[in-house]
């Protein structure tokens, strides 16, 4: 049975995600140590340094007990793109005492090295390849599976074929997670090596920097002569559209409360086929709410799906409940355009 994992930023919000039909959690922590030794120049995982994270090590503790008490399994993130010896020197530790101390049942990382340290130090502790790693084909999987990773999660630009074919390749040696709803960055973000610290959220600011548009070859270059730059205002035009799309459609919800934006609803019947294990919700930074209603909507559809609706009748239910058919017919929220219409 697939498992739903949810974000969660606080110990009281598990009871509500937990009877909502969460499967798993997963949280980011970062402690005052971290933020005293690095400010907010370097990000201990991919969220800023307190939004969205448990600040205090005993809030983890009980967030795992919580949930443990509920059957849930609480992983942590660790996922920056990359961490310096010196703080993979501070984090190996700070890992031990969460998995000894705290309970937490595994991490999520994206470097390598650091990786690699954790399988030396803590061979017992669950590793998750985070989708940072942008693990894109059966190679990776291999690699993975050789460096004792446990699990990997899947880029969200993978489409419904991709992941069926890394789930097949996956079988027997990782579990595998794939995103289903919220996560809004609208570039590959293993390719990202940056935070939105120095200059915000360059990727969605992106089309309101002022830029020209440089041809790349001769054939390029006679396409965009003379006076004529009306395709490349066309493609600037539908990267604003997309952005504002895969940003929450302006970080807006419904009047139901339903938030707006990526979306994966009406392709569960053939992500659920492909085998993979857990569905990932995003938003750790956001509100209690939000978390709920996301997974309320993943855990209706994805039921159905396990009762034996038709792919047809479970893609008509999410875009019912959604009840913002102007967006799903723009297909721009869609993670996975093979959606049954």
């Amino acid at each position: 049975m697939t498992r739903i994992t949810v974000p969660v930023s606080h110990p009281k919000e598990v009871e509500m995600l937990a009877e909502g039909g969460a499967g798993e959690f997963y949280c980011g922590y970062v402690p005052p140590e971290w933020l005293e030794r690095y400010g907010g120049a370097f990000w201990l995982n991919r969220r800023g340094p307190v939004a969205g994270n448990l600040l205090q090590r005993d809030d983890v503790s009980l967030l795992a007990e919580r949930s443990h008490t509920r059957g849930i399994p609480v992983y942590v993130t660790f996922n920056a793109p990359y961490y310096t010896p010196e703080q993979q020197e501070f984090l190996l530790p700070l890992v031990g005492r969460l998995a000894e101390e705290s309970g937490i049942d595994g991490v999520i990382v994206s470097d390598v090295g650091f990786l690699v340290e954790l399988r030396r130090a803590l061979p017992g502790l669950p590793v998750h390849a985070s989708s940072v790693m942008a693990s894109l084909n059966p190679g990776m999987v291999d690699f993975l599976t050789d460096l004792g990773a446990n699990r990997v999660i899947f880029p969200r630009s993978l489409g419904i074929a991709d992941i069926s074919a890394l789930c097949a390749a996956a079988a027997g040696r990782l579990e595998t997670e794939a995103f289903v709803m919220n996560e809004g960055c609208v570039f590959e973000e293993g390719y990202c090596m940056t935070t939105h610290r120095s200059v915000g959220a360059l990727c969605v600011q992106l089309p309101d920097v002022p830029h020209r548009v440089l041809p790349l070859t001769p054939d390029a270059a006679a396409s965009l002569g003379g006076e004529d730059r009306q395709p490349a205002r066309e493609m600037m035009g539908a990267f604003r559209d997309w952005v504002w799309f895969q940003n929450g459609c302006g970080n807006s919800v419904t009047d139901r409360g339903i938030p707006n934006g990526p979306c994966g609803l009406c392709a569960l019947y053939d992500l659920a086929a492909t085998g993979v294990t857990s569905l990932k919700i995003s938003g750790r930074s956001s509100s209690g709410i939000r978390k709920l209603s996301s997974l309320r909507m993943v855990r209706l559809v994805l039921d159905l799906v396990e009762v034996g609706a038709s792919r047809e009748e479970a893609a008509r239910e999410a875009v019912a409940i959604r009840d913002t058919p102007e967006f799903c017919n723009a297909g721009y929220m869609c993670y996975y355009r093979e959606r049954a219409s």
